[in-house]
């Protein structure tokens, strides 16, 4: 017993020895070392290992069970949770507390806690047993059954105890040390080295260990022991056990931490029994949480939507590559790109003409060879990086394409005439320019939207090949058959294509020769007599009964004198005449196509649509006319082999042409070294008599046989390439391949092939507007993040305040610094996680209604999206930003004196 006055500095010096306070002077031996160079560690390790603390006001965790208070030594001595159990059930039953083992210390009595804290004390098996006043807070009866307890417990190993009491002193020490202002001034058993049988054992017992007994405290010296002479065998022994008891040492050290998960439980039963506050806390803190993942959700909903539409939009404008584009990264590069300006000082008072038109042609027109080898490349994709390839060959088919329309004037009979779809929709044009002569209601305007809306044909891409397994899965994926219709299966099949409400215009309906004349008229009249019948309609029955006949131009353009005249364009009358074989191709509709249920855009054009085969076999067959085999052959000597003609050949080939007079011609012919020898006297002769005869004559030079026959679809050399991909990664391989042939092709400029991607360009900039708008709002709403962070550091210091007893007591049981960090660190990461996880959820809450108004508002589904990668992100967010904000009071915690913080309130 260490016997005093109070104040003499009995704690004091009990505090020293257990490591929790330290000496300003003198040393403290511990089994024969200096504890002079102890670090941190060093002392936490004994306190763990070797001292076991009895406070006189027990200091037990309040917010632990009594078997948790006691199991809380081991586990920061790393014993597993199996054996940590086992060791303080048994110290628990050994101080008669077994029954005890799920109670709290405010349901315990005074004798019971201390009982706790000796099981608390004993349960690590330590070498030193140190009792503040174990029984200062006792009543008599209670005081005599914790002595007859540490009595006993001395039997076994050192017990020193601190106590102002002699009476109680002498009853149970076998040693007392009299304290006086802070001197030592009696000792009843003064300790003698010399008679210490454990300390004399033998030198290779004492060799690398630290088990040699406790040196007296007074800071007098040991003598060293005469240690024998011993062999060289002996000492590589010695010396390989001394090396064996270090690592065990070492691997003892270590194993005395807390680690983060018991800290976790520590701060969980903490915040639990303050639930209210903790809830509050984390609603506070997840409100910065809801606001961001809000804004995140938003966006991602509008993401989903843009990509949702832009991958709808995939099949509407596939990847396009063509004989002559435009760049349209040069035109914004050059639109973007600020002209090089002259001195302003030197235009004085003149307007300096900025050349707008010649920075955006600059890059505007693009060429592209379309050769074997590049198409070679672009089939050697893998077929999983696109659903469709569609070749374009410049074929305008509205031209050959021809159908019955009725233009009875009489509406009680019917008046047939076969007519192309191009003119038909010149019919009806011309129908409501005469209709607004007629009734002088304005319909002039509207003829224009005739030509405007009026391509009511198209080629469906994957139906080149009716043997390859593909064949029209494309289309198929996104449109569904209506009716008892079949897709088409050889190339005198067709689809229509109709609106999601089976309803199709008006003006595609026209043009493809389901609406007569009269009906037509009817739409536009003034009678409402269309009203009051209904709305019209067409059977399937009709749709699948219509012919169609795509005729070659010997038949389309062969007049009836035998000659190709121009502006013929098959007249056919009432009926189809018959033609030989391979100069027409008779088509029927064999099924009536609607988008799916959920798609936006699809591949397909409203009204007819063929197969790519189809079209191959109709060029191939004008390339194989008499009609093409006359303009190859015919030309004007002395113009470069080019045809002349009076005028040009179709509407959509007017582009290939030059006008120029017969004087021109015969002066360029005069100009030209040899052209007059060239052209023949009889030619010659006929070119003077047309000069003299009519000089100022226009006629119109061919430009390109190669695009003349491209003009009437004879031409079957590729001009055009549609690439169609489902998905945005098969779309972004496809695209690196197509680079990967302008990289292979970089030192020759005339292979370089340039692609648009419409979809590409359009998103893009809708995607860095959104993007922008996303990066403000959630700058915004982070400065509640900051303010929830701010308000989370003020309540991890009120913690800190609050369980100040408590680091002292895990101080005093070997906890290190860095544990009492992780102790409040973890607090804080429960906070943040809980603000997190509630931040979410009650996100998801507000999403759900949120989508429900938006949806009745925009008719668009789940606007409001946060993904889960979102809201996990935002949960890591919270959790760091707290444990950020907790970081300094942590530290200020883990700063603080065990003593002082064991004698707070």
């Amino acid at each position: 017993s260490i016997l005093g006055p109070s104040g003499c500095g009995k704690t004091t010096l009990l505090n020293i020895i257990g490591g929790l306070d330290h000496y300003t002077s003198g040393d403290l031996v511990i089994c024969g070392k200096s504890t002079k160079d102890y670090k941190d560690g060093d002392w936490d390790v004994y306190r763990n290992h070797r001292i076991g603390f009895v406070f006189q006001s027990y200091n037990l965790i309040p917010h632990q069970t009594v078997l948790g208070n006691v199991e809380i030594a081991l586990t920061i001595a790393g014993v597993s949770k199996t054996e940590r159990r086992k060791r303080a059930e048994e110290a628990l039953k050994r101080v008669g507390l077994e029954q005890e083992l799920n109670k709290h210390p405010n349901q315990l009595s005074g004798g019971q806690m201390q009982r706790v804290a000796i099981a608390r004390a004993l349960v690590n098996n330590p070498e030193i047993l140190l009792a503040d006043e174990p029984t200062g807070a006792l009543d008599t009866v209670t005081s005599v059954q914790i002595m007859d307890l540490i009595r006993e417990i001395a039997g076994e190993r050192l017990v020193i105890m601190v106590t102002h009491n002699p009476e109680l002193a002498e009853e149970y020490s076998n040693r007392i040390v009299r304290l006086q202002d802070g001197l030592v001034i009696a000792d009843s058993n003064p300790y003698n080295g010399e008679e210490s049988e454990e300390w004399n054992t033998a030198p290779e017992a004492l060799i690398g260990t630290d088990e040699a007994p406790m040196s007296v405290l007074d800071g007098t010296s040991i003598e060293e022991p005469t240690v024998p002479m011993i062999t060289k065998e002996e000492a590589k022994a010695l010396k390989k056990e001394a090396k064996l008891r270090k690592r065990k040492e070492k691997k003892e050290r270590e194993s005395s931490s807390m680690s983060f998960k018991t800290s976790l439980g520590l701060s969980a039963r903490n915040l639990a029994m303050k639930k209210g506050r903790t809830m509050v806390t984390s609603i506070a803190g997840s409100i910065g949480i809801i606001s961001v993942c809000l804004v995140l959700a938003l966006s991602n909903g509008f993401n989903n939507f843009i990509l949702k539409t832009e991958e709808d939009m995939l099949s509407y404008y596939p990847i396009e590559i063509t004989e002559t584009t435009l760049d349209l990264s040069s035109i914004m590069t050059n639109m973007t790109s600020p002209p090089e300006m002259p001195d302003l000082s030197e235009l004085d008072n003149k307007i300096y003409v900025n050349s707008f038109l010649t920075n955006l042609a600059g890059g505007m027109q693009v060429s592209n060879d379309l050769s074997d080898e590049y198409i070679n490349h672009l089939e050697s994709l893998d077929k999983e990086y696109y659903t469709a390839i569609k070749y374009g060959y410049g074929e305008s088919v509205a031209h050959n394409l021809f159908t019955s329309v009725d233009i009875s004037e009489d509406p009680t009979k019917e008046e047939f005439s076969y007519m192309s779809l191009e003119e038909i929709k010149d019919f009806y044009e011309k129908e409501i320019r005469e209709l607004d002569q007629s009734q002088s209601t304005g319909y002039a305007q509207l003829a224009g939207y005739v030509d405007f809306l009026g391509k009511v044909i198209g080629k469906m891409p994957g139906t080149a090949d009716f043997n390859d397994e593909r064949y029209g899965q494309y289309v198929l994926s996104q449109y569904e058959i209506i009716g008892e219709g079949h897709f088409p299966t050889n190339i005198n099949e067709a689809v229509l294509v109709i609106g999601g409400n089976n309803d199709a215009t008006d003006l595609t309906l026209a043009q493809l020769g389901y609406i007569s004349k009269m009906d037509f008229v009817d739409l536009f009249a003034e009678t409402g007599e269309v009203e009051e019948q209904g709305y019209m309609s067409i059977p399937f029955e009709q749709v699948y009964n219509k012919e169609y006949y795509l005729c070659s131009n010997d038949l389309v353009y062969k007049a009836g004198t035998g000659n190709y005249v121009y502006d013929y364009h098959g007249n056919f009358g009432e009926s189809m005449p018959d033609a030989a074989e391979g100069e027409r191709i008779p088509l029927k509709i064999t099924a009536i196509l609607r988008l799916k249920e959920g798609l936006t855009y699809g591949c397909l054009a409203p009204g007819l649509n063929y197969t790519e085969a189809l079209v191959e076999q109709y060029v191939a067959m004008n390339k194989n006319s008499d009609m093409v085999k006359s303009i190859t052959q015919s030309s004007v000597p002395g113009v470069g082999g080019m045809m002349a003609a009076e005028k040009p050949l179709t509407s959509s080939v007017t582009h290939l042409y030059m006008k120029y007079t017969v004087q021109e011609i015969y002066d360029t012919i005069r100009a030209t070294e040899g052209a007059l020898e060239a052209l023949g006297a009889t030619n010659l002769a006929m070119l003077q008599g047309l000069v003299k005869s009519d000089p100022d004559k226009v006629v119109y030079i061919l430009l390109s046989e190669k695009e003349l026959l491209r003009g009437i679809d004879a031409n079957d050399a590729v001009s055009s390439i549609s690439i169609y991909t489902d998905t945005f990664d098969s779309k972004e391989a496809l695209l690196d391949h197509l680079d990967q042939w302008n990289t292979d092709h970089e030192e020759d400029e005339a292979k370089q092939v340039r692609y648009t991607d419409t979809v590409g360009l359009m998103m893009s900039m809708v995607q860095t507007i959104l993007n922008a708008i996303t990066y403000v709002l959630v700058a915004f709403t982070s400065i509640s993040l900051v303010v929830s962070s701010v308000m989370i550091g003020i309540i991890t210091y009120v913690s800190v305040v609050e369980r100040v007893k408590e680091i002292g007591v895990l101080r005093s049981l070997g906890a290190r610094k860095r544990d009492i960090k992780n102790l409040f660190n973890a607090e804080t990461f429960i906070i943040g996680l809980a603000a997190g996880l509630l931040g979410v959820g009650i996100s998801y809450l507000i999403s759900f209604g949120l989508n429900s108004l938006l949806g009745f508002l925009t008719g668009i589904p789940r606007l409001v999206d946060l993904p889960i990668g979102s809201a996990v992100a935002m949960v890591v967010i919270s959790i760091m930003l707290t444990l950020i904000s907790g970081l300094i009071p942590a530290d200020a915690a883990a700063k603080k004196d065990p003593v002082v913080a064991l004698r707070t309130e």
